[in-house]
């Protein structure tokens, strides 16, 4: 019997007023699986994720999330369903204080373990734990993007959208964000649709990945696979071919081109 997928994405095109951003992409995230979008800025990488979480609405296409289909709906009610989108740039709250941030994620929750849940995400970043009284717009940008995603946490997601999470940062505060989000799907089992610049970390990190070049999807597979193909070495990786010589380097039109 086939599994349907967490997350199926049909044939969606988006526009903003009348310049079309998005061109009939597809994709499917599994549950728990890690997924990646990779392109260059202006390919159309955020507008996938604002129409998911229904920021924005496609004039065609479907989006399914598990077994529903969630296209038109609004991000509020999208989120109550079990997407969380942390978007570029971060967008955390600056006058409220980093533990009035993280309960911003909580809010259409119920339950009683809200506070349990406090507690993973200062132990994913003790430091949020250490700057609770703080005003957020005063943390670092890195501590800003702990505190985005900690944030989305919050929300008890089935599906983490994340937007750019590097941006902006060190080498090393990269580094220690992937390691934590590579540990937030493996212990929490929440499935992530991940939108990066940075090739190598991205495809280091998830299970399959999608190119997306002027709103089309021109080239998928397992990460693995990828990082194998010699467009992707070369015009994402930066790893660039040698002439027979050796002396000069050369650079070739892309084969899905």
């Amino acid at each position: 019997m086939t599994v349907e997928p967490l997350l199926s994405v049909t044939g969606i095109e988006t526009y903003y007023g009348p310049i079309q951003a998005i061109r009939g992409v597809s994709l499917e995230v599994a549950a728990g699986q890690i997924v990646t979008v990779l392109g260059a800025n202006g390919a159309g990488k955020t507008t996938v994720l604002r129409t998911i979480s229904g920021v924005l609405n496609p004039a065609s296409g479907q989006v399914r999330f598990q077994g529903r289909d969630i296209a038109g709906l609004s991000p509020d009610r999208v989120m109550r369903l079990g997407i969380c989108h942390v978007p570029e740039g971060r967008e955390i709250f600056p006058l409220l204080t980093v533990r009035e941030n993280l309960m911003m994620g909580a809010f259409a929750r119920r339950d009683s373990e809200i506070g349990r849940d406090l507690h993973m995400c200062h132990g994913y970043f003790p430091v949020l734990a250490e700057r609770a009284s703080q005003r957020a717009g005063l943390l670092s940008g890195g501590e800003q993007q702990m505190l985005a995603i900690s944030r989305a946490l919050m929300g008890r997601p089935r599906l983490l959208l994340l937007d750019e999470p590097s941006l902006g940062l060190s080498p090393l505060l990269i580094s220690q964000i992937f390691d934590i989000i590579r540990r937030i799907n493996r212990e929490q089992g929440v499935a992530i649709l991940l939108v990066e610049q940075n090739a190598n970390i991205a495809l280091n990190t998830a299970d399959y990945g999608h190119i997306l070049e002027v709103g089309r999807i021109v080239m998928r597979g397992t990460c693995a696979e990828l990082l194998e193909k010699e467009d992707i070495k070369e015009f994402y990786l930066g790893q660039k071919t040698e002439s027979v010589r050796g002396t000069h380097r050369w650079r070739r039109k892309k084969l899905w081109r």
